[in-house]
């Protein structure tokens, strides 16, 4: 079939043929209800096409559809109209691989860094059990912007067990008995007919990247059985004397052409950090730190990052020191007004040794990055720390600090001054008192906490109950450690909130929290903490004077804005809710779950224009963190309802069934499934989920009530009798 300009499929107004392959036809077309030109892909033979062919090109549209990474091509949509199967992409400027290849290889450097960028895209397949199954040149798009973007899942298969919802394995071999794949670029276990997994994308990535160096394909012969034969049985010839390659790079792509994929790379991720560094030694710790220009001490900074700091002690075991010692910086430096702070969630996706700091500060879109380094022997201590400028790499300010354990709290108040004096300049002294954070004598008490942290931000069962037994630890060294009492509430309110509701929890959460404020009435956190333990048990008038503290004491505080914006939903008032939760999303420019709920107060509020917009900024945001966490629990199966807000139904759907596949047993990703499906009026599945949540014990019943995510089910009896068992 080949559609004429003018032509509208679904709501799509074609403008012209961008291409065609062996699966279709690629039009330039014009999305109306976003006012963007997009690609649409129609199946081949549209109405009575190859069945085989429609079924891959399903599977495209549910493998892509789950995936938000730059460089894979993004899926908006994918429909039928007239018999004709269609899929909806974005619009890409550049030009194929292939094309590139036919004027000739690619120095080494180019092909380093391009190489990276398919690493990373395959990675991020990888990371939800996506096997591509056809890396080549053909379906790798080099953009005029600089990305490489990976194209055409039609033979993705997911690794090691089922996939979403009617996603099925690729056969071995097709009908006319050619294995699935391209010969020359596919794994000897893939010609074979056997089961692949991600290492098989590997020997394609080793296959692609020896062509872009060389020019040539490794096993490239006459005919396809030759081919064939030499990928199974025969070494390609060497680059690294003919073409001056560094020995580090022929053995690593040596590595990856490997018969058997036992004794290839493991992972997209092991293979990207040999690739980046090959046979580099790092430099050392102590070398000189080169003068910062005048210019870059005078340019104000805004935003930070700050890094989990790395773990150089001689038993390699003070990781939750090293987040622990980041994470109370990001707290401290939140205080100061119009300093804008990554994220943990973001930032500490970065760590271990070897990362560019000024890839890491654009990724995360911050001016500038802090790093570090803590050694501790015995009761001594030795942090290491740098403030680096994204835009020129040069640091603003370094030091060295050789100290005792127990002068910890007094390192980290000396850090975060002078990072925020050299951000920020002159501070005044209420910033100053802000910044000082001394909440322990005793640092032992102080480990315990930062362990417990480590694993509250896991956000599992599990995680909240070791982190219960680490902040009671605490508590026995220093019974007036306000923060560990923080804690303590906090994870009785996640247990009250999502497991089980029990009267126990939250009369636990209540305890804590007043003792958390008791000892600490200035601490916003503790106001925080007692806000929400009191929201829960419905006392909002109580819970918004709690939060309003919090707020007035941190005005940085997401924390603060995020729960009691949930309050003011929970109690009813769905206006002051939406000023709330858009008041978290400008806190941290990170966050995309306050724009979600934002985005459903405000169609709730007959503000449908709003809503579309913040629905649009959280898919933005969601893509972003999908990028550095691509199997993240919450991103998938809450961003669902942005992508479904926005009209990327299908998308949606991929998402919050391959969140499902990874997390069964995850609370909080079941009820978003449940909520999409009912929002969609698909009754039957959202009850089948109602029956696994209501299992769990969830029930937050003031949240249902004025949530119109269940008013497809409001009048079955089934739900009427699963709100009567709700305390």
């Amino acid at each position: 079939m080949s559609l004429s300009a003018g032509t509208v499929l679904g709501r799509y107004e074609i403008l012209g043929q961008l291409g065609a392959g062996g699966m279709g036809e690629v039009y330039r077309a014009r999305d109306p209800s976003l006012g963007r030109e997009v690609a649409l892909k129609v199946v081949s033979g549209a109405g009575h096409a190859d069945p085989d062919l429609v079924e891959r090109f399903e599977r495209e549209a549910r493998a892509v559809a789950a995936l938000a990474h730059p460089n894979i091509v993004t899926v908006f949509d994918v429909g039928s109209a007239g018999g004709a199967p269609y899929l909806v992409c974005e619009l890409l400027d550049g030009t194929t691989l292939r094309r590139r290849l036919q004027r000739g290889p690619l120095p080494v450097a180019e092909a380093v860094a391009w190489a990276s960028q398919l690493l990373r895209g395959v990675g991020a397949a990888h990371a939800l059990r996506i096997v591509h199954r056809d890396v080549k040149p053909e379906n790798l798009f080099l953009t005029a912007a600089g990305l490489l973007k990976i194209l055409d899942f039609g033979l993705a298969k997911l690794a090691g067990g089922s996939v979403a919802e009617g996603m099925q394995d690729a056969p071995a071999l097709t009908q006319t008995g050619q294995v699935v794949g391209t010969v020359g670029y596919m794994a000897p276990e893939q010609l074979r007919g056997e089961p692949v997994d991600a290492r098989a994308d590997l020997f394609s990535v080793g296959a692609v990247l020896y062509e872009m160096i060389s020019g040539k394909a490794p096993f490239r012969r006459a005919t396809a059985p030759a081919t064939m034969a030499a990928v199974l049985a025969e070494e390609p010839p060497a680059l690294a004397e003919e073409l001056r390659l560094p020995a580090g790079l022929d053995r690593l792509i040596r590595r990856c052409l490997e018969k058997s994929p036992e004794n290839r790379f493991q992972t997209a991720a092991d293979l990207l950090f040999a690739l980046e560094t090959p046979g580099v030694e790092q430099p050392p710790s102590s070398a000189a730190t080169p003068p910062a220009p005048a210019h870059a001490a005078a340019r104000a900074a805004r935003s930070i990052a700050v890094l989990p700091f790395a773990d150089m002690s001689p038993g390699r075991d003070q990781e939750y020191l090293c987040e622990g010692l980041a994470e109370e910086l990001i707290n401290a430096l939140t205080q100061i007004r119009g300093l804008r702070v990554a994220a943990r969630s973001s930032s500490f996706l970065f760590r271990g040794s070897g990362v560019d700091l000024r890839a890491v500060g654009e990724r995360l879109g911050v001016d500038t990055v802090l790093e570090g380094s803590v050694r501790k022997a015995g009761d001594r201590l030795r942090v290491s720390v740098q403030l680096i400028d994204v835009a020129d790499g040069y640091h603003r300010w370094s030091q060295r600090y050789d100290r005792k354990l127990e002068d910890v709290f007094a390192i980290e108040d000396e850090i975060a001054e002078s990072v925020a004096t050299a951000l920020r300049g002159v501070l005044s002294d209420g910033e100053r008192e802000r910044l000082l954070r001394r909440p322990s004598t005793d640092p032992q008490a102080y480990e315990y906490y930062l362990r417990g942290r480590r694993q509250v931000n896991q956000i599992t069962h599990a995680s909240f109950e070791t982190a219960l037994a680490m902040f009671r630890r605490a508590l026995e060294l220093d019974p007036r450690y306000a923060p560990a009492w923080a804690g303590v509430a906090e994870v009785h309110s996640w247990l009250y909130q999502w497991w089980g509701g029990s009267a126990e929890d939250l009369a636990a959460a209540e305890e804590a929290s007043r003792r958390a404020l008791a000892l600490a009435p200035h601490l916003a956190d503790a106001q925080a903490a007692r806000g929400w333990a009191v929201s829960l048990a419905r006392r909002y008038q109580e819970a918004a004077g709690h939060f309003e503290e919090a707020v007035r004491l941190n005005p940085g505080l997401w924390e603060g804005y995020y729960y009691w914006a949930r309050t003011c939903f929970a109690a009813g008032d769905v206006e002051r809710s939406a000023e709330l939760f858009r008041r978290a999303a400008d806190s941290r420019l990170e966050d995309f779950q306050s724009l979600t709920l934002l985005a459903q107060s405000l169609r709730m509020l007959g503000r449908d224009e709003e809503a579309l917009a913040a629905a649009a900024e959280a898919v933005r945001r969601l893509e972003r963190r999908l990028e550095l966490e691509p199997a993240d629990p919450r991103a998938l199966s809450l961003g669902a309802h942005s992508l479904h807000e926005v009209g990327q139904t299908q998308r949606a759907v991929a998402w919050v069934e391959r969140a499902l596949e990874l997390y069964p047993e995850e609370q909080t990703v079941v009820l978003n499934a449940l909520c999409l499906y009912s929002r969609m009026g698909h009754t039957e599945r959202a009850f089948e989920l109602l029956e696994e949540v209501a299992r769990h014990g969830w029930g937050k019943r003031d949240w249902i009530d004025h949530d119109p995510d269940y008013d497809s089910l409001r009048d079955d009896p089934r739900f009427q009798a699963f709100l009567e068992r709700l305390p």
